[in-house]
């Protein structure tokens, strides 16, 4: 099992924990460059999750990952197309421009819609061709989560 470790996800809510086995450089690097390579095959109009970003580069439990990845990712890249579980904007900059307000108005000028704080998922979740998900590079796959049984909180007895 892999230790322990601060995940991306920790920068934005300050108390995620990636307990995956952790991350080469080298492999970071190729993980980020495939999804790099998803985003920025987003159509304008269309959105996916980091979730479905992560399972499109064959690791599943790495959404905060893409995350992070996202977090730097290069000029010209796409990024306002990515969004949240359920087509919530998760983007959190304190200085503009960016932010949920920039990634908002940006999706808005190409045609996305939303329902309260909510991208229509619906309407423009981006379903890749079939022959993307045959020629996308294969990431490492990612060591599947052992669950533990919960443990009692408080003193035994």
């Amino acid at each position: 099992m892999g230790r322990a470790v601060r995940g991306p996800g920790a920068a934005f809510n300050g108390n995620s924990v990636y307990r995956g086995p952790p991350l080469e450089s080298s492999k970071k690097a190729s993980f980020f460059k495939q999804v790099y390579r998803v985003v920025g095959a987003i159509p304008p109009g269309r959105v996916l999750t980091y979730g479905q970003i992560a399972t499109l580069v064959g690791a599943p439990y790495l959404a905060r990952q893409v995350g992070w990845a996202m977090h730097g990712c290069p000029l010209g890249l796409p990024w306002h197309r990515v969004v949240g579980a359920g087509g919530r904007i998760l983007t959190r900059s304190p200085n503009p421009p960016g932010g949920a307000l920039q990634q908002r108005q940006l999706l808005e000028q190409e045609g996305v819609l939303f329902t309260g704080e909510r991208v229509e998922m619906s309407r423009h979740q981006f379903v890749p061709p079939r022959d993307f998900l045959k020629n996308r590079p294969q990431a490492s796959p990612a060591a599947p989560r052992r669950r533990t049984p919960p443990t009692r909180c408080g003193p035994a007895g």
